[in-house]
């Protein structure tokens, strides 16, 4: 059987398991055009690890049977799709859509709402429209689809014009996550070639000397720059936009992984980075046997205490959570945590600094503390495990020929994201090995690794060296 045989057969196969899974639950796969639900959201996230061999099968075949100029030209302009989906977001088209109902809406009223130019507006849902992100019912007139709906925060429009600021307050931070993607990924990504290729910035591992900085114009690092008074609207969407990377964590962080209910009663959880504190409100509902510290910049940790005594009343104010400003590369004020976590934080630096942010929780550890890194694990596009094979899950089931060894490549972000935070930051996301290597120079044995199935972050469980 040939290769182009074998792929077509893996998606064959693979369609037919997963509708038949699908009619095990009394239902049928959603399409597009099958309005969101939560039944629907769930079905697609449970069953996320029969889907990836289907679509890295899909996405091999499409790049076996394109041209390679056509194949190449593709993902090069793909870019362009971003762009639109951010103009979509910022023009409050999925929400403006959803109060229109399901006979859709004409661009020129679309439009009106924001005052945005409705023939520019047209073409950039249009190109979104061919790629199944909203539909174009007849010409000119648009209504959204499953997969645009997913972009709505809930809100009311005119909530929304009353106050942009605090449009994606109460929701899960998926549309906030969305436009953090226009305000730093595409401003870097333009100039990443002339960076690179630049002596004097290519081999920086400098915060304020990433290409994000060079195509704004400025030295201040993107933290730094978002605590600027004239970006406000940035760091609201920051604190919230990271709450769309825990919101699918929910069930599973607080029970799998890393054994949280055998803590004892009052040891204390110190989440390191913690932005607003999305992870700790998670194990916080679980785990309420444990106190919490969220460590954060001093204005973030300020706007997570606003955020806690609205959704969640009471941790702050009875001391069960504790909001405190911290710079992680100072030394660390508490000595006596039963486990520092450190999530999506290590990959926000190079390894100039991410080893000093570890060496300084390798300085207030004791003997019994652990260190629970939750971040994403880059695997190696070759079938070579990288010779960690000998720590405790460390190792993944490899995808069969002629597929790349890892079906979840194909429809994972972390390669993309990898490239992100290089351009944001000089910092990046890191193999096993790598990790292996950077937390033992910072005094950190890694005992043993915690999969999740994507988009899940990894875990890395590690003790005092």
């Amino acid at each position: 059987m040939s290769a182009l045989d074998t792929l077509v057969q893996i998606i064959a196969n693979g369609v037919k398991d997963i509708q038949s899974k699908s009619a095990e639950r009394g239902t049928s796969w959603p399409t597009p055009d099958t309005p969101l639900s939560p039944e629907n959201e769930k079905l697609q996230s449970d069953f996320a690890a029969s889907t990836a061999p289907v679509i890295a099968a899909a996405c091999q075949l499409i790049a076996t049977l394109k041209h390679p100029h056509t194949y190449l030209m593709d993902l090069t302009l793909s870019s362009n799709l971003s762009s639109s989906v951010c103009v979509a977001e910022a023009a409050y088209v999925p929400n403006i859509l959803r109060e229109a109902g399901t006979k859709g809406l004409h661009v020129n009223e679309i439009a009106a709402i924001r005052n945005v130019d409705a023939g520019k507006l047209g073409r950039n849902l249009r190109h979104l429209a061919s790629r199944h992100i909203f539909e174009e019912v007849a010409p000119d007139i648009f209504r959204n689809n499953r997969i645009s709906s997913s972009m709505c925060t809930g809100k009311l429009v005119q909530e929304m014009l009353d106050s942009p600021i605090d449009r994606w307050d109460g929701t899960d931070g998926f549309a906030a996550l969305l436009s953090l993607n226009g305000d730093f990924n595409q401003w870097g990504n333009g100039w990443l070639a002339d960076h690179l290729l630049d002596s004097a910035t290519g081999h920086s591992q400098e915060p304020n000397e990433a290409a994000w900085q060079r195509a704004k114009g400025t030295k201040l690092t993107i933290f730094d720059w978002l605590e600027l008074p004239e970006h406000a609207l940035e760091l609201r969407k920051v604190s919230i936009g990271m709450r769309a990377t825990t919101s699918s964590d929910s069930d599973t962080v607080a029970t799998r992984g890393f054994e949280w209910a055998s803590l004892l009663s009052g040891s204390l959880v110190v989440d390191i980075g913690g932005g607003v504190g999305s992870l700790t409100m998670i194990l916080a509902k679980v785990h309420k046997h444990l106190r919490y510290v969220v460590q954060d910049r001093h204005a973030v940790a300020k706007e997570g205490e606003r955020l806690w005594k609205a959704t969640m009343p009471g941790f702050v104010e009875n001391g069960i959570v504790q909001l405190q400003g911290h710079d992680f590369f100072a030394e660390q004020p508490i000595k006596d945590a039963g486990v520092f976590i450190i999530r999506h934080v290590i990959h926000d630096w190079s390894d100039k600094y991410a080893s000093k942010i570890l060496s300084r929780l390798r300085d207030a550890a004791q003997p019994t503390t652990k260190l629970v890194v939750m971040d994403i694990i880059v695997d190696y596009m070759c079938r070579d495990s990288g010779g960690v094979a000998d720590i405790p899950g460390a190792t993944r089931s490899q995808a069969p020929e002629p597929l790349l060894p890892y079906a979840d490549s194909a429809t994972g972000r972390t390669y993309s994201l990898d490239i992100c935070m290089m351009c944001a930051a000089n910092c990046q996301e890191r193999t096993l090995g790598h990790f292996v290597e950077l937390l033992k120079s910072a005094g950190w044995k890694v005992e043993r690794v915690c999969r999740f199935d994507y988009p899940l972050p990894q875990q890395l469980v590690c003790s005092p060296l």
